[in-house]
């Protein structure tokens, strides 16, 4: 019982301490709006004028970007000289490393819809195929062989992850390569369409003799 009392107690206490703040807060407020201060205090004229006692806005941002230009010097001067450490000699491809592949990395933005994307090139000379698997093999890839530099271009950006990107590419690379190994005098007849690579094969123009401009004569 004593300790039933007690809390009723505190709860008297602090139930009225709470209507008193109320009380004082709505009171002091009420002072506000009869003197008409509620307006003077949001009107920004009644601010007090600067004493040029702190930086302004425009300093600050100058500080800040001093602290970032600071901080990216302190890592080339500290952080940096640690990667000699991972530095490997430049190793040529071998014959077997046929393929090449692309990707773009936009500082800043590791999230960048385009960073995943990965682009893959391979020469057709390297591919192991004979003509005729050859020729059934660019009736597959279609427009992405350039007859300029004879090269077979695919991208992928189906997956969030680069690496599957990759994968994706190297596999769909196999599946084309058998596939044109299947019976590929079927189709030795089924010319290339090349309409795709007009806009990059430009013929060179030869102007007739006639309109070369005629030598001036010196002697004269």
């Amino acid at each position: 019982m004593a300790v039933s009392a007690q809390k009723q107690t505190a709860v008297r206490a602090l139930s009225a301490s709470a209507v008193s703040n109320d009380r004082a807060r709505s009171k002091a407020f009420g002072a506000i709006r009869s003197s008409g201060n509620s307006r003077d205090m949001m009107d920004i004229t009644n601010l007090e004028d600067f004493q040029f006692d702190d930086s302004s806005t425009i300093g600050y941002d100058r500080m800040e970007a001093q602290r970032e230009v600071r901080k990216y010097l302190r890592i080339t001067k500290y952080e940096l000289p640690k990667l000699k450490a991972f530095v490997k000699p430049f190793q040529a491809p071998t014959n077997t490393q046929i393929l090449r592949f692309r990707t773009t990395t936009y500082l800043g933005e590791s999230n960048h819809p385009a960073g995943p994307k990965v682009v893959m090139t391979v020469d057709t000379k390297s591919l192991p195929l004979t003509n005729a698997e050859l020729h059934k093999f660019l009736l597959l890839v279609g427009s992405r062989y350039n007859p300029v530099n004879n090269e077979i271009k695919m991208s992928c950006e189906k997956f969030q992850d680069r690496s599957q990107n990759f994968k994706w590419l190297s596999d769909t690379l196999d599946k084309l390569i058998n596939e044109a190994k299947k019976e590929p005098e079927s189709v030795s007849d089924v010319p290339l369409d090349l309409r795709h690579a007009a806009k990059s094969i430009k013929p060179k123009v030869r102007f007739p003799k006639e309109w070369n401009r005629p030598v001036a004569n010196k002697t004269a």
